[in-house]
């Protein structure tokens, strides 16, 4: 499948292809969110009769697992990464979240569908790879990558979902973080007053970026002496 960012639907006199199927069913994910997603909208979309998505795809799930294919191919990761394992880590992860970001409707998708298919399980397997081949025992790499996945699902998933709760449909920045910090300074919880104007700020890139090192940090103490 051709590495872009988002998939081209061509018009309904194109040849109906696998490939065709899967990147209406993205662009509708991508519109709509996974809610809207049926046979019937992709048919719709590509101006066929719904039936005729059957000669090229077995399921709603196979469609499912082809977005995740896509989605996963546009992180470009290789097969062996180079340099030290936090590096590797560090490359991952933003690999990862940077993909995901491009598809944010998508992305819940793949984060718990990646071990669905040969293609997606290609960064679980770089990632693995690099813990093996830094000295991790298979169990440290294995706990390390679910940590990983649980890390990258919370953390994405919060961003996609930060504007409900107080203020959260306040346009703008400054005046939502006002608001919010106006409703934890008078919340009556003393800990939750005292960093209200912290706690206000939603700064994703930096409380991932927090995130990442936190894990690497931890990563070090199970690290084998004399490794990268």
């Amino acid at each position: 499948m051709a590495q872009r960012s988002r998939p081209e639907v061509p018009g309904p006199r194109e040849p109906l292809s696998r490939d065709r199927i899967v990147g209406a069913a993205l662009v509708i994910i991508d519109e709509e969110g996974m809610d809207a997603l049926s046979m019937r909208r992709i048919a719709a979309r590509l101006g066929v009769q719904a039936m005729s998505l059957y000669n090229h795809v077995r399921s709603k799930d196979d469609i499912l697992d082809g977005v995740t294919e896509f989605i996963t191919t546009d992180m470009h990761m290789p097969q062996r990464m180079t340099g030290s394992w936090e590096d590797g880590i560090r490359s991952i992860a933003y690999g990862f979240r940077q993909a995901s970001l491009r598809h944010p409707r998508a992305c819940e998708l793949v984060l718990m569908r990646q071990l669905s298919t040969p293609t997606a399980l290609a960064p679980v397997d770089t990632m693995i790879a690099m813990m093996l081949d830094h000295g991790f025992d298979e169990e440290t790499a294995v706990h390390a990558l679910r940590l990983f996945i649980s890390f990258q699902v919370g953390t994405l998933l919060r961003q996609f979902h930060s504007t409900s709760g107080p203020a959260g449909d306040a346009k703008d920045g400054a005046e939502r973080e006002s608001v919010r910090t106006a409703y934890f300074a008078a919340s009556g919880f003393p800990a939750v007053a005292k960093v209200a104007p912290i706690l206000a700020v939603n700064d994703h890139e930096a409380e991932f970026a927090f995130g990442v090192e936190l894990l690497i940090t931890a990563l070090r103490e199970l690290a084998p002496v004399g490794q990268d």
